[in-house]
This record gives C-alpha cells, sequence and structure tokens, in this order.
C-alpha cells in the first residue's frame, strides 16, 4: 500500500517538475521569508537533510553555510532538475538521491539538521515521518519545517482541494491546523523553539523544533 502510495506521487511529481519552476515566482516572497528564517539556524560544520527538495529552489540556497547537504525527492524529474541547478551554480556539497526518508542509507543520530518544507500536508504517515526524521537527528539537533495548512482555510476550499485528490488531479493532502501540526511534531519527542506564519493567500506554517 505505502509503495502503491509513493508510486502515484512519484508519477504526479514528475509531470508536475516541468511546471515547477515556473511557479517559483508565484511563491518567491514565502520562499525569500523560508530561507532568511532557516539561514541563522545553521552552522557552517552541519550535515543536512533536505527531505522533499523538489527541483532544489531551496536546497542550494543553503549550499554555502553547512558542510554537506543530502537531498531527496521521490521524483526522478526533480533530482534531474536539482542536480542540473546545482551544476550551474557550481555547487559540489549537496548529494542529490532519488528515495524517500525511509532509505536505510540514512543512518540514526547522524545529522545535524532536517529540512522539510512543504512535505508533511502531502504525507499520510506524518507521525510515523517525524518518528523517523527524530531518529536520524543527533542530539539537540533541529527540525526545521514548513507546511500548508488547509485547516485554516474555509471548508468550502478544503471540500475542493479533497475533490480534485479524490479524481487524481493533486496528490494526497492532509488539512492540518497550525496547532495540530504544533501537536504532531510536539508529540515526536520534539520541543518548538519558533514559529511563523507564511503566506497569506495559502496559509503555511513555518517550524523550528529540537530533538528533546
Amino acid at each position: 500500500m505505502v509503495i502503491e502510495s509513493m508510486n502515484k506521487s512519484e508519477k504526479f511529481w514528475d509531470k508536475r517538475a516541468v511546471e515547477y519552476d515556473k511557479d517559483e515566482k508565484k511563491w518567491s516572497d514565502s520562499h525569500n521569508k523560508v530561507v532568511e528564517h532557516t539561514k541563522k539556524h545553521l552552522k557552517t560544520d552541519d550535515i543536512i537533510i533536505d527531505y522533499g527538495c523538489g527541483s532544489g529552489i531551496l536546497t542550494f540556497q543553503f549550499a554555502d553555510l553547512v558542510k554537506e547537504i543530502h537531498a531527496l525527492d521521490i521524483s526522478s524529474k526533480n533530482i534531474e532538475a536539482a542536480k542540473q541547478r546545482a551544476k550551474g551554480n557550481k555547487i559540489e556539497n549537496i548529494v542529490y538521491t532519488q528515495t524517500t526518508i525511509f532509505d536505510e542509507e540514512y543512518k540514526k543520530e547522524s545529522y545535524d539538521c532536517v529540512l522539510a518544507f512543504n512535505v508533511l500536508h502531502l504525507l499520510e504517515n506524518i507521525p510515523e515521518t517525524l518518528s523517523r526524521i527524530n531518529e536520524l537527528l543527533k542530539s539537540g539537533g533541529l527540525f526545521i519545517s514548513e507546511t500548508t495548512c488547509l485547516g485554516e482555510q474555509k471548508s468550502f476550499f478544503r471540500s475542493i482541494i479533497s475533490f480534485f485528490s479524490k479524481i487524481g488531479l493533486l496528490p494526497y493532502v492532509e488539512k492540518l491546523s497550525f496547532s495540530e501540526l504544533e501537536k504532531m511534531i510536539s508529540s515526536s519527542d520534539f520541543q518548538i523553539l519558533e514559529t511563523d506564519v507564511i503566506g497569506e493567500t495559502m496559509p503555511t506554517y513555518f517550524v523550528v523544533a529540537k530533538k528533546i
């Protein structure tokens, strides 16, 4: 069932990869805020994971701030685009891989920070994923995320999203509220250090949490 769900998501994001960069201008203000919020928490000796890196729009902006980035995405098209972006910017400390966060190549307690931008709301197993992220982090490591929270939207809009998801025009979308997201993160042995609401049209929640 998990493999089937992943295959469906992979196909969706492979198709979406063609248009992803074209939409960057639409979300540039939100992305800039996320980048600035995140940068202040990174250190030059950090080894980090960027989970759901997409086409690498955000990933490469952290490359000169840390020692090494392991960037992953389920879409081969996204990974291909991300590699080209890194090559074009002459970045050599990012390893791009088409895989999931549950890949056993990622060892427990090996990472200083895990980034997950616009990922959690697309998962059917958020608590399991948060638990996995926690075990990958070193003691005191940081989990930094930005998550679309459709639970903060009007019910009519949520119904439209649900309908499009059911007929396959959109991937699975979890309709989280800010408080529900915080509770999930806290329940996964994290201490929330910082939060911010980013984006007006589409409410997204920026969270910095430390592994307890």
